[in-house]
């Protein structure tokens, strides 16, 4: 009698029968459905993750009912194939039953294969070729998991893929054009091979399980045979002369059985050795599946190319065959183009003989370039020796083009194309710090003189119109290798290399004059402005880059102050400076003394329906000047950082915000007060041990203050802010980072720094509507704030439709004008109040 592939099982049997082959052809199968029965519950655990994975990734894509109606019978059709794999080892059935649970499994296994057969059919997004190449991925990823799993029972493979590829293949094809075609035939293509591999690992697996069997009858006859000849032994002790002859005849018996335990234990090593390499031939092309791949000898010849190596190589695989590997695959620095060297040299000496990715220009048969990122692999066999090599690659040119403008982005600013005061500081840094005795440069400090009026008169959009005009008439009248920058608001930065005071002072003229003549023009109405120019000469004496733009800074107020729209050249006669840079400290003294400084208190909107959300808000500091006006921060408080009198308003700032909250507001947990700290006060252990004392002194909760600091600061000074943050965290306070940019060294930084808040700088938050860069950037932080466990807040929220996006991102607060203007500090401790204890109201 004939096995399933037609072979004898049991021709070598002489006390065979019917009977004995149909015991072990049923025993076989009962084998087969026990394995399929083993393998099935974490292939049904990962068919979970991935349909939710799937129903995640398509969401906003698909009709939520179909997702849910999909998903729901995924879950309950996994359900009955869990319980009906428990109720088969519950049961232990017996092998006669074999073909019975095999038909069940097989039902359930079609039904699982229809199932996603509708995945490929009901989350095909026509316009979406991201989402079909996604969808095309996961359901031959399926595919080709099934194949390990359901290849040992016969049908049970095909009886997943094929309604499986169906759906979607028709799919790809109806859409009518010769690349969608291409498409469907290579899936199909795949699904013929991955039924090809299932019927060789289905093969391999029943041989394996038939060469057991035979050698357990084969070592229970030996045993038989042992007993035999122990029992004739005994009864013919008294037969000396028939010893001899019937021992004999039993050695013989029993090496010719051995002899063939041997055989068979040879072909079953052999199965083995096939099945290695189909599984090692599995693996190799899984991992190719996508990319361009080429094959090699084990003497760097080519053996293969798939088509996507075609058409980025030029070459066809038949012409390419048997080429060195440099020679179709011609590969470049990209940065020097000069050759690489080549890719399979490292390859040689195993077992570390897998090269990292590596990026690199690859040139085509017709010189069409492509940046290209590849992995090289060896082919091994069961000696763990290269027979071949496996080279994948993709394209990354679009992927590069988008790090470099990520890296233009991170350096220029977005409104002008100048660059920004970050990456400014990087280039005064370096000047300065290369600076000889006999170099001479100079710093200017521009301000816009007028520039307010115009951008509240006539809006932001005018503003903006001003600042890219001024940016074109500066950049006319600078040398090439002058740098030019925008530091924020109407102010700009220019750098002017190897060039003397007086040349400076002539080119600081020319750009008044420049900006003086200047006339714009904004829907019928003509403005004029100036500008008003500090000027620090930078010698070899310079004493670093804070105290450089600060001598700027103070030389540009101090051309303000004496009338505006002129030029004023530091001077480093303290006596002269004085009473410049002094101008504000003597006011924020009277201030101070006056009860002229002022809170006030901006709410901070958070975006989730979530009942965990708190309450928040930032507290804001004005002045009050002499004539009863409010004076923004702006203005006074640079002249407190330059002379060191930020302890001072900060510790008032503490003081009265604690006083104001504790006595008018019944405290609510639930309600967070955010305080901003400066540079000044994580250095001082004097500030730190006043804020711990104050807290404790108190009868509020510490988890309703959060203290805010700007990211330079505490990427300035890790060290620093993180002696002042752990004692104040351990109080239970909160810690937020402003001005975040999303910088890589920042998040390494932040890693390092328990916190529970992080603010997203404005500048992104304004520019996202217009500027797909912010806006993956605004997301990107988002992400990875979300990772780290941080509370995301998005600043300068100005209009509508930045908070619907930012809603559908998913920021977690947003703060700004359109949400809420600032106002006193004494209303917003009262409506707090209210809000959370309404019995008193």
């Amino acid at each position: 009698m004939k096995n399933d592939h037609g072979e004898s099982n049991f021709k070598t049997h002489p006390v065979g029968s019917h009977l004995y082959q149909n015991n072990h052809s049923t025993a076989l199968l009962a084998e087969q459905v026990k394995l399929l029965y083993q393998q099935a519950p974490k292939a049904l655990v990962v068919t979970l993750i991935i349909a939710a994975a799937l129903a995640f990734v398509f969401w906003n894509h698909v009709t939520k009912e179909w997702i849910m109606g999909w998903l729901a019978a995924i879950c309950f059709l996994t359900l009955g194939r869990f319980l009906l794999i428990r109720s088969y080892f519950r049961k232990h059935p017996v092998a006669s039953e074999a073909v019975i649970w095999g038909r069940r499994f097989f039902v359930g296994t079609l039904f699982s294969g229809v199932l996603w057969g509708l995945a490929g059919s009901i989350f095909f997004i026509d316009d979406s070729a991201t989402h079909q190449l996604f969808l095309a991925y996961l359901l031959a990823g399926m595919i080709a998991g099934a194949m390990a799993t359901l290849s040992s029972y016969r049908g049970t493979f095909l009886a997943f893929s094929i309604p499986v590829v169906i759906p979607f293949t028709y799919q790809v094809i109806a859409h009518e054009s010769d690349t969608h075609l291409a498409i469907a035939l290579t899936y199909l293509l795949f699904v013929f091979a991955m039924g090809g591999i299932s019927h060789r690992l289905y093969r391999t697996v029943a041989e394996s399980l038939k060469f057991r069997f035979d050698n357990f009858d084969l070592l229970k006859r030996l045993v038989q045979a042992k007993n035999h000849q122990k029992m004739i032994n005994q009864a013919l002790q008294a037969e000396i002369a028939e010893k001899d002859q019937t021992q004999q005849a039993l050695k013989n018996v029993k090496e010719q059985l051995e002899q063939r335990v041997s055989e068979r234990t040879e072909a079953l090593a052999l199965a083995n050795d096939v099945l290695h390499q189909e599984k090692e031939l599995f693996q190799v092309t899984l991992a190719s599946i996508g990319d361009a791949v080429t094959t090699t000898g084990a003497d760097g010849r080519i053996t293969f190319l798939n088509p996507i190596a075609e058409i980025f190589t030029g070459w066809r695989n038949q012409d390419a065959s048997g080429l060195p590997l440099l020679h179709v695959f011609n590969i470049l620095d990209p940065v020097n183009r000069s050759p690489v060297s080549d890719p399979l040299a490292s390859q040689t000496t195993p077992p570390e003989n897998i090269q990292g990715h590596r990026e690199c220009l690859l040139i085509r048969r017709d010189k069409q370039e492509w940046i290209i990122d590849y992995a090289v692999a060896p082919i091994q066999n069961e000696q763990k020796k290269a027979i071949g090599f496996v080279i994948t690659f993709r394209d990354v040119t679009e992927q590069r083009k988008l790090t470099q403008k990520l890296a233009y982005q991170a350096a220029h600013d977005a409104l002008t194309g100048l660059l920004n005061r970050k990456e400014f500081e990087t280039r005064l840094s370096k000047i300065l710090a290369a600076t000889r005795k006999n170099d001479t440069h100079a710093l200017l400090y521009l301000d816009l003189d007028q520039f307010k009026i115009i951008n509240d008169t006539c809006g932001h959009s005018a503003g903006d119109e001003l600042l890219r005009q001024v940016t074109a008439l500066l950049h006319a009248k600078l040398r090439a290798r002058d740098t030019l920058a925008r530091l924020g608001g109407d102010e700009f930065g220019v750098i002017l290399e190897h060039c003397p005071q007086n040349e400076a002072l002539q080119v600081a003229q020319t750009l008044r004059e420049l900006v003086q003549n200047f006339r714009f023009h904004w829907q019928d109405r003509t403005f004029t402005i100036g500008v008003s120019i500090g000027l620090f000469p930078i010698t070899h004496e310079n004493k670093g880059l804070t105290f450089a733009l600060n001598a700027a800074d103070s030389a540009c107020y101090a051309a303000k102050e004496q009338g505006r729209n002129r030029v004023h050249v530091y001077q480093t006669d303290k006596a002269q400076q004085k009473p410049v840079e002094t101008h504000w400290l003597p006011r924020i003294q009277q201030a101070m003394a006056e009860q002229r400084l002022c809170l006030y208190f901006q709410p901070i909107r958070p975006l989730s329906d979530n009942g965990n959300v708190m309450e928040h808000g930032e507290i804001l500091l004005r002045l009050q000047d002499e004539h009863g006006r409010l004076v923004m921060p702006g203005a006074f408080l640079p002249s407190a950082e330059r002379h060191d009198h930020m302890l001072m308003i900060d510790r008032w700032v503490l003081e009265h915000a604690f006083k104001l909250i504790e006595a008018h507001a019944h405290h609510h947990p639930r309600t967070v007060y955010t305080i901003n700290l400066s540079a000044q006060v994580l250095e001082n252990a004097d500030f730190l041990d006043f804020t711990v004392s104050t807290i404790k002194a108190g009868k509020l909760n510490p988890a309703c203050f959060c203290f805010e600091i700007s990211e330079h600061i505490a990427c300035a000074d890790l060290t620093d802010a993180m002696r002042f943050i752990a004692p104040l965290k351990e109080l239970g306070c909160r810690f937020s980072i402003d001005n975040f940019t999303g910088g890589l060294s920042s998040f390494g930084y932040l890693k390092n720094i328990p916190l529970d808040y992080l603010k997203i700088d404005g500048r992104l938050i304004r520019n996202m509507l217009s500027d797909p860069i912010d806006r993956a950037m605004v997301e990107s932080i988002n992400h990875i704030a979300h990772v780290m466990r941080l509370s995301t807040i998005a600043e300068w929220v100005e209009n509508g439709q930045t908070l619907q996006l930012l809603e559908n991102m998913g920021i977690d607060y947003a703060q700004g004008y359109w949400i809420a203007q600032p106002y006193p500090i004494d209303a917003a401790i009262v409506e707090f109040s209210k809000m959370s204890n309404p019995t008193q109201s």
